[in-house]
């Protein structure tokens, strides 16, 4: 999202049907988009992402996990590797749709040393899965290791349920489909 933050990046993916109107997790993507583009001084800080996300309404299930993992790899693997982390979070036949669109994004940055990355996950018209993975890397105690910590933020939004699709389209209805923007990624299924 910042040009000049090279090694720090967003990234926001919405997957689902090709549709005629917006998909309500495009919605829900463009206000959020708009909402961390308010202060732009803090719209990689990865507090301000997983406070975004948890003021969507009505969501259930969700959950916060943090991990720290040691990898070993040659620094121009790192994208490919925070890509594969990303897309095996949503998992299922989305995961390998996913890795390599997200690892050319990454690419872009070079050594990225944090990515925030938002899914929003509507292959069911009746589901919203939410995915919003934070990684932070550093460089380990020997040459080619790198600690990555990862925290995931987890939801599901059931539009199935009629006060939870009123409460949806009452907060964002009035948003369209996020414009076609570097940090913007549409994955048909």
């Amino acid at each position: 999202m910042n040009p000049f933050a090279k090694t720090v990046a967003g990234l926001f993916s919405v997957v689902g049907p090709q549709s005629n109107t917006p998909l309500e997790a495009e919605r829900i993507c463009s206000a959020l988009i708009q909402k961390l583009s308010d202060e732009p001084s803090r719209n990689l800080d990865p507090r301000t992402w997983q406070n975004a996300v948890q003021m969507v309404p009505s969501q259930v299930e969700s959950a916060t996990t943090s991990q720290t993992l040691n990898r070993t790899m040659p620094i121009g693997d790192l994208p490919g590797a925070l890509a594969s982390m990303c897309a095996n979070v949503v998992g299922g036949n989305h995961a390998s749709t996913l890795e390599r669109p997200i690892g050319s994004y990454l690419s872009k940055f070079g050594e990225p040393t944090a990515f925030n990355c938002l899914i929003l996950d509507q292959t069911r018209t009746s589901q919203i899965h939410l995915y919003l993975i934070c990684l932070n890397v550093t460089d380990g105690s020997s040459s080619g290791s790198f600690s990555i910590a990862s925290t995931l933020l987890s939801a599901m939004l059931d539009l199935s349920n009629k006060q939870t699709q009123t409460t949806i389209t009452k907060v964002f209805g009035s948003f369209g489909p996020p414009s076609d923007q570097p940090f913007y990624l549409r994955i048909f299924n």
